[in-house]
């Protein structure tokens, strides 16, 4: 995520400053299953939920969280995302539960 995204007008400047916080926090998510929303600016909210989804299962461990078999593909390449500690895991999917509550025309 970068500055320029917000002087392009991809997304606002409180969106920018909240996810630049929580990567203050976790340094390590944006390389974690919500990668595409904290580090390239796909914030629409099928990316989020997508993202949301893609974290939820990496808790459980559990197929069955994910929305299809090419997910699951993803989820074995990525190893489940097990070296992930579960905290950020949690704090990741707390956070863009948080994203979703913002209209994606403010994002």
């Amino acid at each position: 995520m970068c500055q320029a995204c917000v002087d392009e007008g991809r997304l606002s400047q409180a969106t920018f400053d909240k996810i630049e916080g929580f990567l203050e926090k976790w340094p390590g998510a944006d390389s974690g299953p919500a990668h595409i929303v904290l580090d390239d600016d796909n914030l629409l909210d099928g990316h989020i939920k997508w993202c949301l989804g893609l974290a939820r299962a990496s808790l459980s461990k559990n197929p069955d969280d994910l929305r299809d078999a090419e997910d699951v593909k993803l989820m074995d390449m990525l190893g489940w995302h097990e070296d992930t500690d579960r905290e950020e895991l949690e704090a990741t999917i707390a956070f863009l539960e948080e994203l979703l509550l913002i209209p994606e025309d403010e994002r």
